[in-house]
């Protein structure tokens, strides 16, 4: 059986264009890695899945590039084999330190009306959990990236609204919704 030259050309152009697919994304990711100066992360992509190999000193980093391939046309899932090197920082001693940060953020923010944050770490992987406003939650995932000796960061937070700065109670909601 033969081919036509039309029908030919349909089988081999979506090929074609898929390993070109494939080679955009690849230097779209090698320009993004770059603009952060992020050099010792290397990529290969196959089919649009992107897969990140190499080693950073900071958890951030790895995330950052996750962050940036991730918004790349075209990607379809990301392979993260990126290793984090840096030291290594005893669990007891980095979730002390994680502890210590999220108590001096609750307080820098004023009380516990921002919401909760907790962490486990084992190995160097930090868990979040709790419920937390952005001004808690954001700032203190961020901070926790940026420890030497977290090897991976896992948030389970659960982003809340603030409290409101001043309660009204039943009477005056009501009061104020039936006019004066």
């Amino acid at each position: 059986m033969r081919l036509s030259p039309l029908l030919l050309s349909v089988f081999l152009v979506p090929q074609a264009s898929f390993g070109q697919d494939d080679q955009n994304i690849q230097a779209n990711v090698q320009k993004a890695l770059s603009a952060y100066s992020i050099k010792s992360i290397h990529s290969s992509v196959q089919g649009g899945v992107v897969t990140l190999t190499g080693s950073v000193d900071l958890c951030r980093t790895k995330n950052l590039a996750d962050q940036l391939t991730s918004g790349i046309r075209g990607v379809k899932s990301i392979w993260d084999r990126v290793e984090v090197s840096g030291p290594a920082v005893p669990d007891k001693e980095l979730a002390r330190e994680i502890k210590s940060l999220i108590t001096d953020r609750i307080r820098r923010l004023g009380g516990f009306g921002f919401g909760s944050i907790s962490a486990q770490v084992q190995d160097g992987v930090v868990t979040l959990s709790g419920h937390a406003a952005p001004q808690l939650m954001l700032p203190t995932t961020a901070a926790v990236e940026n420890m030497p000796g977290v090897k991976n960061l896992i948030d389970h937070v659960k982003v809340i609204p603030p409290v409101e700065p001043h309660w009204q109670t039943s009477f005056e909601i009501g009061a104020s919704e039936s006019g004066p």
